[in-house]
């Protein structure tokens, strides 16, 4: 409760140091709960013995047997090898990310939580107990519907890949995707291939975020929605960024500036 003080409207300054205070309390004591969900992601080993992470698993099986297996005290190996298989998926997809930006999603979801928590017949543990798997399982399956975060290397995910190569599918991607009303920049240029030394510097997902702020007026909230990251994770990927840019320019990074827009809709409405 002391963490949603900096919500309030009237909040004074003692107040919002205050919950601050409380917000890296919160986040130290529940360090245990942040790393079991993201040894999980990462390695895709499941412990069949804790009925928390059965209920996560659960909501990436579509297979009711599966599901009725993992509702159960004790799953028998006819299950447990199926389920690891379907699980996988999560773990060569949003797995794969940069193991501190999944512990940043995972602290920036249980924050979000404790903001929304009402102490309404459930003490905070018992809440967050029913609903926290369910918020990280909502933010995995949202970055895993947008294709340009799925490595396609295994054609068992999806049927229709099968007839196209791995290249073939990321160009088509790419270019749908980050290609601007003028043509440019294209996919060779997000991959590093045709740009200059400069650009070269950054990853290609700085190359991408540059592209949507600078170039597509994208804001850091829509960037955040298409990409499936949390705007905060957004705003210091895109700052890095740009202090990369401007090291190699011997600039303030202040003075890389774009004119603020409204987003997204101003390349509909120019």
């Amino acid at each position: 409760m002391e963490y949603k003080l900096q919500f309030n409207d009237d909040a004074t300054s003692d107040e919002i140091q205050q919950a601050q205070a409380a917000g890296t309390k919160l986040l130290y004591l529940f360090k245990p709960l942040f790393k079991k969900y993201a040894a999980l992601i990462t390695t895709g080993k499941i412990n069949f013995e804790d009925k928390e992470i059965k209920r996560f698993v659960s909501s990436f099986i579509g297979d009711c047997d599966l599901k009725l297996a993992l509702k159960r005290q004790h799953a028998t190996s006819k299950y447990c090898h199926p389920i690891n298989q379907k699980f996988a998926f999560v773990t060569e997809t949003y797995g794969k990310c940069d193991p501190n930006d999944i512990m940043s999603d995972l602290q920036m979801l249980f924050l979000v939580l404790v903001k929304r928590y009402k102490q309404m017949g459930k003490n905070f543990c018992a809440y967050l107990y029913n609903s926290y798997g369910y918020e990280v399982s909502r933010h995995i399956k949202k970055y895993t519907k947008n294709p340009v975060n799925i490595p396609y290397r295994n054609v068992e995910y999806e049927d229709f890949m099968q007839t196209y190569s791995e290249r073939a599918m990321e160009d088509c991607f790419e270019d749908k995707i980050y290609e601007n009303s003028q043509g440019i920049p294209d996919s060779t240029w997000m991959s590093g291939e045709s740009c200059s030394d400069l650009f070269r510097s950054l990853s290609k997902e700085e190359r991408k975020l540059i592209i949507k702020y600078y170039m597509e007026d994208y804001n850091d909230r829509q960037i955040a929605e298409e990409f499936s990251m949390h705007i905060n994770t957004v705003n210091q990927k895109r700052r890095k960024a740009v202090n990369k840019l401007a090291s190699i320019l011997g600039v303030d990074p202040k003075s890389i500036q774009r004119s603020r827009n409204s987003g997204k809709k101003a390349l509909f409405t120019q």
